[in-house]
């Protein structure tokens, strides 16, 4: 049996925007909170188009070469902005309604507010295209920033929309330290610290 190659990452310039939304998207289509916001496939890409940008500008987000695989960190005292604008939120509620976009808005809301106050890399998102996972791009992905992370000593911080992924996070040192259930009985998020090795 053939190992997968190990993926090549390189940090991610505005050009490569398009592509991480297209990866992001087919990542996160049948994801739990996705799903519970709104069962219509575009909403990944539209969150994503809303948010990437912001950490891009922080030079932590990152692509694979063969564009299967696309992470966004946000480093230690940055936080995640996204541009609320009447026509951000006039776009959601005529695709999406009304209840969406209120479950969405809760989602930032609640996750914000458990939000470590101790410095820490934040990951943001990190998503490998459907027919590509298991390939060794998430491992790649991860790695680059974690390896800044043993090397400053400092923590790292994620949340997982997804108990299936609770494993790999687990191999690269993330633990369980809370678990989030979203308002009117949405799905779980959970909560992972990772300390520096």
């Amino acid at each position: 049996m053939q190992l997968p190659q190990t993926s090549q990452v390189r940090k991610a310039t505005l050009n490569d925007l398009s592509a991480i939304l297209d990866i992001l998207a087919d990542a996160f289509e049948p994801d739990p909170v996705m799903k519970w916001v709104t069962p219509k496939s575009t909403y990944p890409r539209y969150v994503f188009s809303l948010t990437v940008p912001s950490c891009m500008k922080h030079a932590h987000t990152y692509i694979t070469e063969d564009g299967s695989g696309a992470a966004s960190w946000l480093p230690p005292r940055q936080a995640l902005q996204s541009p609320v604008s009447l026509g951000v939120v006039w776009k959601g509620l005529t695709e999406y309604g009304p209840n969406s976009l209120i479950r969405g808005l809760a989602t930032l809301i609640q996750t914000q507010k458990c939000h470590p106050e101790e410095d820490h890399y934040y990951l943001f998102t990190i998503g490998t295209r459907r027919s590509r996972q298991r390939s060794g791009a998430g491992g790649a992905l991860m790695r680059e920033v974690l390896t800044k992370c043993d090397d400053e000593r400092m923590p790292a911080y994620l949340e997982s929309s997804n108990g299936d992924n609770l494993p790999f996070y687990r191999r690269h040192g993330f633990e369980v330290v809370d678990e989030l259930r979203l308002i009117t009985k949405g799905p779980t998020l959970w909560l992972m610290w990772r300390e520096p090795r």
